[in-house]
């Protein structure tokens, strides 16, 4: 990585646990521990309203500046949303959108709070964004960047991309030429058609992103998350993971559930002890049904297949 931010949460055990997912448990629960004190954050959606009237509300929340957004959180669902699509393209192959109004808007490091202030607090992450956006995110190279043709959302970019990386005579000629020219690229023949056509995709993948990845960048930053990111690699998959390993599962529910202290839950099976106190005893089992319920209704439920990620 390029740039290395100074560690700043009072201990440093994530840097030095092997499991990545702990890692970053541990960074995220040290980092909230050494806020504790700040005065809190309260987010409020009104989930009666239509999605639009959400969707501001979030947006509304994520695009305020001067956060500290490490703070407590508070929530309250009256009666989740997703930010406006800010990524586009196919699965494991999104980009930013190279929309002016959202660049312009700031929208990129407001996806770039939601998404680190997501991870702080075990929320959703957002899948299948495209390997070459990650690298440059993380430092990156334009040269080394693993682009490939299905990184661009634009089709008719990949005809063009594709009819110059072969051998058939180019058939309109005059558009091909305008394209390279608005790219800043010359006019294709013989001898350059083949580098052109990879310059172009590294133009509409990446060049055409970079304001918007700067910003995506941001955001993240200014959520806490950098340092834990710059020296843990590991845990960048975590925060981006791949579409298929981004599925809602029985255990990811079950990870995210704060058990009584109460109880000791085994996840093989659960037991209630008879220790006198009716009052636990009902927390004991009402937690061991939930865990039951968790597992065993998933299996049957086809929407526990579902993705839930700030692209949709």
């Amino acid at each position: 990585m390029e740039e290395t931010e100074e560690v700043t949460s009072s201990s440093t055990e994530w840097i030095t646990v092997s499991d990545p997912k702990q890692a970053g448990w541990l960074f995220s629960q040290d980092l909230l521990h050494s806020n504790r004190d700040s005065n809190s954050l309260f987010l409020s959606v009104d989930v009666r309203q239509d999605k639009e009237e959400q969707d501001r509300t979030l947006v509304t929340f994520y695009k305020t500046d001067n956060v500290r957004w490490t703070s407590p959180l508070r929530c309250k669902l009256q009666g989740s949303a997703a930010i406006a699509k800010v990524f586009e393209g196919e699965p494991d192959h999104l980009i930013p959108s190279v929309s002016a109004e959202l660049l312009e808007n700031n929208m990129f490091t407001v996806a770039g709070r939601m998404i680190g202030h997501s991870f702080l607090h075990r929320g959703p992450s957002l899948s299948g964004l495209s390997p070459a956006i990650i690298h440059i995110l993380f430092g990156g190279s334009m040269e080394t960047a693993p682009v490939t043709i299905r990184d661009c959302p634009d089709l008719d970019i990949r005809d063009t991309v594709k009819m110059l990386d072969g051998d058939n005579e180019l058939k309109e000629f005059d558009a091909i030429h305008q394209l390279c020219l608005s790219c800043g690229l010359p006019a294709p023949n013989a001898t350059n058609r083949k580098l052109l056509s990879e310059q172009l995709l590294l133009h509409a993948v990446i060049e055409r992103t970079r304001r918007q990845t700067n910003q995506f960048q941001k955001g993240l930053k200014e959520t806490g998350l950098w340092p834990l990111l710059s020296h843990r690699r590991d845990v960048i998959p975590i925060l981006f993971p791949r579409e298929s390993e981004a599925q809602v599962t029985p255990q990811l529910f079950l990870d995210c559930i704060i058990w009584p202290s109460c109880i000791t839950v085994v996840f093989e099976s659960y037991k209630i002890e008879d220790d006198g106190e009716s009052d636990v005893m009902d927390v004991r089992r009402v937690s061991g049904y939930l865990k039951t319920f968790i597992e065993e209704v998933s299996q049957k439920l086809p929407c526990c297949s579902t993705r839930h990620n700030f692209a949709d």
